[in-house]
């Protein structure tokens, strides 16, 4: 699947906030606040942007708590996947995150990173291993009444959790392995089946991370260690490649007013210093216009 189109090297594309993330990741736009919401796992800390005001805020949260992804609440707040369960949590109130369900237990090691609901309010999330790569892996699903099941396993970095616009079809990654994929969903059962690889990265644009996916139906994805954004139509042919300003883009999620800006977080985490120093947008928060607009964000039932 080497594409045969030329990476596009002109857009414009500008740095909306130089937060110098170690991991930045899983964007989230809030329609309620109109404000851009992401973490850096490893500081941890939640942050959010307002575009109309250009007001940044992060706010540190326990240092023990390794957030590997947020999703909006319907009840407000986020649910949070982390290195000791599943958690909620209201930036606007005085309380702290309270675990809601803990499926990784107390396994040495073992995280939640890549997390997003389906269009019917359910959490799916993976986990890994934080230091070794090994094919521990396991996709679970958190539901509207905190019943937490596994649903898929025996893979490395989960990474890409998305949903077609109908709702049918579920895209995942194994960043590890640079592979995409992708499920049948039945939007009732909250099931997946059928798994195909949707797209075999090997040898070719980077390692897939985060994604999302347009009005249009195609999938959005930040290729680690390339700095390619890549966008897929549905049957995984390469439709665009856009080289961006880090090595390391993380998660591309839409937003903004119309959800007509594509906003893309970054690493800067074992970049060394010869490469930061010609790096300088290493860990930020980008944003670009790709003449597209995305899908709202659906928010935890729970």
């Amino acid at each position: 699947m080497r594409p045969t189109m030329n990476v596009e090297d002109d857009v414009e594309i500008r740095c909306v906030v130089q937060s110098a993330d170690i991991l930045g990741e899983t964007p989230r736009w809030c329609e309620r606040t109109n404000r851009l919401w992401w973490v850096d796992v490893r500081r941890p800390a939640l942050q959010f942007y307002d575009p109309a005001t250009d007001k940044h805020e992060a706010r540190r949260l326990q240092a023990d708590l390794m957030i590997g992804s947020i999703a909006p609440r319907e009840a407000g707040g986020f649910v949070m996947g982390t290195n000791s369960g599943i958690y909620v949590y209201d930036p606007a109130t005085s309380e702290p995150p309270r675990r809601i369900a803990d499926p990784v237990g107390d396994v040495p090691g073992m995280r939640l990173n890549d997390g997003r609901c389906d269009p019917r309010g359910r959490f799916w999330v993976g986990s890994m291993h934080d230091h070794n790569r090994v094919p521990v892996g396991v996709l679970y699903r958190l539901d509207a009444d905190h019943g937490c099941r596994a649903m898929h396993d025996g893979f490395v970095l989960p990474n890409s959790i998305a949903w077609s616009p109908d709702g049918g079809t579920m895209y995942f990654a194994d960043t590890h392995n640079q592979t995409s994929f992708a499920f049948d969903y039945d939007l009732d059962a909250g099931t997946i089946s059928n798994r195909r690889v949707f797209a075999d990265w090997t040898h070719q644009l980077g390692r897939p991370d985060g994604a999302t996916v347009d009005v249009e139906g195609y999938l959005w994805t930040c290729m680690v260690a390339t700095g390619h954004l890549v966008r897929q139509a549905p049957d995984g042919s390469v439709d665009r490649i856009i080289q961006l300003p880090v090595t390391n883009p993380t998660c591309p999620v839409f937003g903004g007013k119309d959800l007509a800006t594509l906003y893309i977080t970054s690493h800067s985490q074992r970049l060394a210093p010869e490469t930061l120093a010609v790096e300088p947008l290493a860990g930020a928060l980008l944003a670009l216009d790709v003449g597209v607009r995305g899908l709202p964000e659906p928010r935890f039932a729970g």
